[in-house]
């Protein structure tokens, strides 16, 4: 879903004369000019030709008074049709017009649909991920990660449905660089560790990604704060301040590839308190890429993370 911008552009300059306004007036007058010629031509000129020809031609049968009096008749019989015809010459150019609003009513309406289809679009893919989403505590039991390797790879299998629509859930196109982290909070260290990491082939990142320490950049304020964090756009002056990385942490990459991004905590609500163990961040270079419905989707991922970490921490305590 990527728009020509330079062509949009050429396209804009080629015809900033050539408004639909103008355009209208153009053809109105056009109408105008030769519906008068026509008129005058057939209805005047034509007619009253003939009949003078033909008054002249039996003149002496029915006498100069009557040929007379009959060629002022014709004349001021086809001056009125003139006159009538010509008053309402804007029929034509009327009709066009109503056809122009009509037609620009169309393309709205086209458009709306568009907009109603992404939409619908949208909701059954959420639909979708949600009810997958309901089968995976099964799917956690008949897989039981017990060691770090399986671990991951089930963290992986629980995001990677979000990961294959994310072009219609995140709007990502096929030149965004984009990237996806599970981090589990390590309490020996206080830092939060990268276990599984997804991104695309030309994210200038390499090997696995940065630990974060509490309230360091977005990751690490998005577990001290416990709740999700987003931005439309990093470079804005306040998200800038408050969640940019710490001066030892941050990379020269970082602003131009982390433009807006999701942090959700993995925390669940339990009666003894909440139970935190790690942030799920999602990240793109391109302004705009989340709001307030999509963070949603990653938040509901974390959930779904939160389950297999509590489930891990419960019943195999001897993981780490």
């Amino acid at each position: 879903m990527r728009f020509e911008w330079a062509m949009s552009k050429a396209d804009s300059d080629s015809n900033k004369d050539q408004s639909p306004l103008a355009t209208e007036a153009k053809f109105r007058r056009a109408v105008q000019s030769q519906n008068r010629l026509v008129n005058f031509l057939a209805i005047l000129a034509g007619p009253t030709a003939l009949a003078v020809w033909l008054g002249v031609f039996d003149a002496t049968k029915v006498g100069t008074g009557w040929f007379w009096t009959v060629t002022c008749l014709i004349v001021a019989f086809q001056a009125a049709l003139y006159y009538v015809t010509t008053r309402y010459s804007e029929t034509v150019p009327a009709l066009h017009l109503s056809n122009s609003v009509l037609a620009e009513a169309y393309e709205d309406a086209l458009n709306d649909l568009d907009i109603l289809v992404e939409e619908r679009t949208w909701l059954q893919t959420a639909n979708r991920l949600g009810s997958y989403w309901s089968t995976f505590q099964g799917l956690i039991e008949e897989k039981a990660p017990t060691n770090d390797e399986d671990f991951a790879e089930s963290c992986g299998l629980a995001i990677k449905p979000m990961i294959d629509a994310a072009g219609i859930l995140f709007g990502f196109g096929f030149d965004d660089i984009w990237s996806v982290t599970v981090y589990s909070y390590d309490r020996d260290t206080e830092r939060l560790i990268p276990i599984w990491y997804k991104r695309t082939e030309d994210h200038p990142s390499t090997g696995a990604p940065r630990a974060w320490r509490q309230g360091d950049g977005h990751v690490g304020s998005a577990f001290m704060q416990n709740r999700i964090l987003y931005t439309i756009d990093m470079a804005d002056g306040d998200a800038s301040m408050l969640l940019q990385p710490s001066a030892e942490n941050g990379r020269e990459y970082d602003e131009n590839v982390y433009r807006s991004f999701v942090s959700a905590p993995i925390t669940l609500d339990l009666n003894s308190g909440p139970a935190q163990f790690g942030v799920l961040v999602v990240t793109s270079n391109v302004i705009g890429r989340f709001d307030d419905e999509n963070r949603g989707i990653v938040g509901h991922a974390a959930q779904v993370l939160a389950h297999l970490f509590d489930w891990r921490s419960r019943l195999q305590p001897e993981s780490k």
